[in-house]
């Protein structure tokens, strides 16, 4: 069960690893192609970086005041957005992929990494608040 935020995140890892070793096994048997794998692996990289940025500036934001730590979830939320939205168009234009890998491996890790954050912003709460939440 998870019990904290180091819990969490080791959790989040190994979904990751599985998810990507599954991948990669169904490449070594050919069930994929290698433009597929590649393709997938740059989504899941891209939110993986994308997940990186947002957990660093909540744990940045997390003991100042309600303002910054505010302004650092949202601004940092839209940035990222804005900044994902971007590298996603230009990865589908210059790169040679298979676009609905890319896609489809975005969702779900974005999706994924997204309720991540949103557990930990939570467990962060319960221990700053004394657990009683």
């Amino acid at each position: 069960m998870i019990k904290n935020e180091k819990h969490l995140l080791i959790f989040s890892l190994i979904v990751s690893f599985i998810v990507l070793f599954g991948v990669t096994i169904l490449y070594l048997i050919s069930a994929l192609s290698g433009l597929m794998l590649k393709s997938i692996l740059l989504g899941a990289i891209l939110s993986m970086l994308n997940f990186a940025l947002g957990y660093f500036l909540i744990k940045f934001s997390v003991n100042k005041s309600d303002k910054a730590f505010l302004l650092a979830l949202w601004g940092g939320l839209f940035l990222r957005l804005i900044l994902g939205l971007s590298i996603v168009l230009m990865t589908l234009i210059f790169l040679e992929i298979n676009a609905y890998g890319f896609i489809f491996s975005i969702l779900f890790f974005y999706v994924f990494y997204l309720l991540i954050e949103i557990f930990y912003l939570n467990f962060g709460r319960k221990s700053k608040f004394g657990g009683k939440q």
